[in-house]
């Protein structure tokens, strides 16, 4: 508890004094994006560019904060977007008169084994059948938004008989993969996060469509903001999926 509050007291101190500095020079980005590291690492630069025809290039700063501090930081209009992974099952708990939304994209979660020297995956629940086993595992801690994700996959398996032994934690996809491939054990990590391991053949993708989550990728923007860049990306993304819904009807 102490940690959260001295977090959030930094966390404040640093945007006072980011946003002190930008109103001396005069140089505030045009966004201010605040996401999960995994979707900052593999996903808001692509999307980014592909949004450049329709907004014009925009100067960004993109950070790293937990939920609670993003949806706090962009009711006060300290950051402008948040981009966030998001599950049916399990709710974000965002105000929904505060906020408005886009699902930008569907990406699955998927479960992923490390690899031997042929790269073949050295664990893979599914060839173990109706036998159960004891597999090596490493996780998500409680103060990641993923550790309910994983607790209701592994829910669904329970009467399998199958036991992941838990080797190790992060609330991180990108520290749980370097875990994961390090000591030779399964994760459960979000498609992009994994994609350039598996190319490589440092990790494959085990397990079946029945051990896939899927997860909305979903931005959001203070409802009352009234900042032009802010209103560019927002109306790019109405106008790119108005196109997708003509598209399919035709």
């Amino acid at each position: 508890m102490f940690r959260d509050s001295a977090e959030t007291i930094l966390t404040t101190l640093y945007a006072n004094r980011a946003q002190f500095q930008e109103n001396q020079i005069g140089q505030r980005p045009d966004l201010r994006i605040a996401a999960a590291t995994t979707l900052n690492l593999n996903f808001i630069p692509n999307w980014l560019r592909q949004l450049e025809p329709q907004t014009g290039h925009l100067t960004t700063h993109i950070s790293t904060q937990n939920f609670h501090d993003m949806a706090q930081n962009l009711a006060e209009g300290e950051i402008d977007l948040v981009l966030q992974y998001s599950h049916s099952q399990v709710p974000l708990f965002v105000e929904t008169s505060k906020f408005m939304t886009h699902v930008l994209t569907i990406e699955p979660m998927v479960l992923v084994s490390a690899t031997d020297r042929h790269g073949e995956p050295l664990h893979d629940p599914a060839r173990a059948g109706d036998r159960g086993g004891i597999f090596p595992y490493m996780g998500y801690s409680h103060d990641g938004y993923f550790a309910e994700v994983e607790r209701i996959l592994f829910a669904h398996h329970a009467e399998n008989g199958l036991i992941l032994q838990r080797l190790g934690e992060s609330p991180t996809s990108e520290v749980l993969k370097r875990l994961a491939i390090s000591f030779g054990t399964l994760t459960l990590l979000p498609e992009s996060c994994a994609r350039e391991a598996v190319e490589d053949g440092e990790l494959a993708v085990v397990g079946g469509e029945d051990w896939q989550v899927p997860l909305e990728v979903r931005l959001y923007r203070a409802r009352d903001s009234q900042r032009p860049a802010i209103k560019r990306v927002w109306g790019a993304i109405q106008e790119t999926k108005q196109q997708e819904t003509q598209m399919k009807r035709t």
